[in-house]
């Protein structure tokens, strides 16, 4: 039997992952007491309290809507696209870090599980029997509208138990990491492993609650939604760059754009490809730094621009300002 170390605070079945080239499908949680209602894009959805629904929504810009408050969002990028959570009452959600250990294995030591325990656990400002106090913990916390799985690489979702036991099988073998075969922990066996579940806040207490009975409060910051930080594009370098070409070629870039922003379904998703993946702007720079010598104000540009658009490939699910 493999014995499991509860790491406590002092010491999904998976989410819809296909899609198709014009849409994308989501959670809608509500970790609330009572039923709430959502807008997107005018669409009411009915959540009741304690449950997530699925939510089908075609790349492109959206609008959300809850209580009083409304944002926009662009849910076309990063075609290589990561399950998340749509999270509009802005709830705490737990990612807990659970490590499994097969106490007859030589190498699982107390050392062991002591680095384990200290290389797994995240600094984290909370409040303990009314005591403001900062602590290393085995979780995260995230408000976030949109919860990510790539920020968060949970295995067990919302309302799935954490299991009591765990396979500690050795990984496949494959092509990309066949020098497994010469490490001598791989030849010796798997003998721990650490897990991750998300949990709605009250369900992570709930969880605790058996090794741990302090009261327990989250300080995460609760921002308004006009507040929210946007992805958009602001440039400070263009006006150094000499040549109307190349400001043109930055202005027309910028252009493009937001003509992306503005496509929906497949056209959204081709959009992202022809746009993202242009090598126009990197074929300038040589051309510029020849017509310009020691001027690298067109690549600091153009690293300016890149940079903000970089935010559009990491993230499936981005607030952008209403356009």
């Amino acid at each position: 039997m493999k014995k499991i170390i509860l790491l406590g605070l002092l010491c999904f079945s998976t989410l819809f992952t296909a899609c198709n080239s014009s849409s994308f499908s989501y959670w809608i949680d509500n970790p609330t007491n009572e039923s709430i209602t959502v807008y997107i894009d005018e669409k009411a959805y009915e959540i009741p309290a304690q449950t997530k629904i699925a939510v089908d929504l075609p790349f492109g810009k959206h609008q959300l809507k809850y209580k009083d408050q409304s944002l926009w969002f662009h849910n076309g990028g990063r075609i290589n696209s990561s399950t998340a959570i749509i999270n509009p009452t802005q709830g705490n959600y737990v990612f807990y870090k659970q490590l499994f250990m097969d106490k007859n294995d030589t190498r699982a030591t107390k050392e062991f599980e002591e680095w384990a325990i200290q290389t797994q656990s995240d600094s984290l400002r909370l409040a303990i029997n009314d005591t403001i106090m900062t602590l290393f913990v085995p979780f995260q916390v995230s408000n976030k509208i949109f919860i990510s799985k790539s920020d968060f690489d949970w295995k067990y979702n919302i309302e799935e138990p954490m299991p009591e036991v765990v396979d500690l099988s050795n990984p496949i073998v494959t092509r990309r990491n066949r020098q497994l075969l010469n490490d001598p922990n791989y030849q010796a066996g798997r003998f721990q492993e650490t897990v991750y579940k998300i949990f709605r806040e009250q369900e992570f207490f709930d969880f605790i609650r058996e090794v741990n009975q302090d009261k327990v409060v989250f300080l995460e910051e609760k921002k308004p939604y006009a507040e929210l930080p946007k992805a958009k594009i602001v440039l400070t370098q263009m006006e150094k760059v000499k040549g109307e070409q190349y400001k043109q070629a930055l202005e027309d870039r910028l252009v493009g754009f937001h003509t992306w922003l503005n496509m929906e379904g497949s056209k959204s998703s081709k959009g992202f490809k022809d746009f993202f993946f242009s090598s126009q702007l990197n074929e300038l720079r040589t051309a510029y730094l020849a017509a310009y010598p020691d001027d690298y104000s067109f690549n600091q540009a153009t690293n300016e621009l890149n940079e903000q658009l970089n935010v559009f490939m990491r993230y499936q699910l981005n607030i952008i300002d209403e356009e």
